[in-house]
């Protein structure tokens, strides 16, 4: 019996001059690995509260970081390593993993602190008519990909990374098209912490 829904949230390990490098020189690689930290904890104390889905982390290199083990203790998340291969390997194989055991699985960064719990349902909510939901990036990839059926080859021979990502995986899943979430941004500049802050100082 498949259960409903799954979230799976992609989060590095915050060790400094491992995370977020593109915010050094204006950060520190230990301010930078403490900013990664404070976007990781924000999306999973907002996004455990959905009601109805699994949340689970998928750590990297493995769960084993003191700062997973405090997410799992404190907001009660489920752990797992994630796949090895690049990111569209990694993402293919966890989605398809938790395919076969929910009806609707979505995927996002840790480093998107716009997605909120409506964007999220609103994806779930589009996935009852279509089976590929994607939220783009103001930068040319995207912030989110749910389906309901494995599709590894969206996420074959795709420039991981460079502001053609979302092009390339509309592409690859002709003739079908996605449904199309809002554009959001995610936290690569110092600009992008500027706007972190002040989101989490209105909410």
């Amino acid at each position: 019996m498949h259960k409903e829904k799954a979230l799976i949230i992609f989060a590095k390990a915050p060790v400094a001059g491992k995370v977020k490098t593109r915010l050094i020189p204006y950060y520190s690689p230990a301010e930078a690995a403490l900013i990664h930290q404070q976007l990781l904890e924000y999306a999973v104390a907002n996004l455990v509260q959905l009601p109805g889905v699994d949340v689970m982390l998928h750590c990297a290199p493995d769960q084993n970081h003191h700062f997973f083990k405090y997410l799992e203790a404190e907001y009660n998340i489920k752990l797992d390593d994630q796949p090895s291969g690049d990111l569209g390997h990694k993402m293919s194989t966890a989605l398809s993993r938790a395919l076969l055991e929910y009806k609707k699985v979505v995927l996002i960064g840790a480093d998107i602190p716009a997605i909120d719990i409506p964007y999220i349902e609103s994806a779930f909510e589009k996935l009852e008519h279509q089976p590929t939901v994607i939220g783009p990036a103001e930068d040319g990839g995207y912030v989110l990909v749910g389906l309901t059926q494995s599709r590894p080859a969206m996420f074959e021979g795709v420039e991981w990374g460079s502001s053609k990502v979302l092009q390339q995986t509309i592409e690859k899943l002709q003739p079908e098209m996605p449904v199309l979430l809002d554009t959001l941004w995610d936290v690569d500049r110092a600009e992008d912490v500027e706007r972190f802050l002040q989101l989490r100082k209105d909410r």
